[in-house]
């Protein structure tokens, strides 16, 4: 992401939001759920600031997906179903 990690632009994050992705499901067929659970809360961390970079969100500096959700759910209180989700990830 290291070229990406400042980008304003909503496709940057998405497309290394799907590499992450891509990397979840090779490490759960590796059966390595540690490295698996690892990228999945960065790939949804990318997804998320690219929804809010979409909706004119100002890029901050944060790695908590529960905030992230929180910024997300003042456009879309539908996201909310994603709570468990977001925080399960983040344990």
């Amino acid at each position: 992401m290291s070229k990406h990690q400042n980008s304003f632009y909503p496709e940057d994050w998405k497309e290394i939001a799907r590499k992450d992705l891509g990397r979840v499901e090779r490490n759960l067929d590796d059966n390595d759920i540690e490295a698996a659970g690892f990228f999945l809360q960065q790939s949804l961390e990318k997804f998320l600031k690219a929804f809010l970079l979409e909706k004119g969100w100002q890029l901050q500096k944060t790695h908590v997906l529960s905030t992230l959700l929180d910024y997300a759910m003042e456009f879309d209180a539908h996201l909310g179903v994603f709570r468990d989700l977001c925080e399960r990830a983040t344990s």
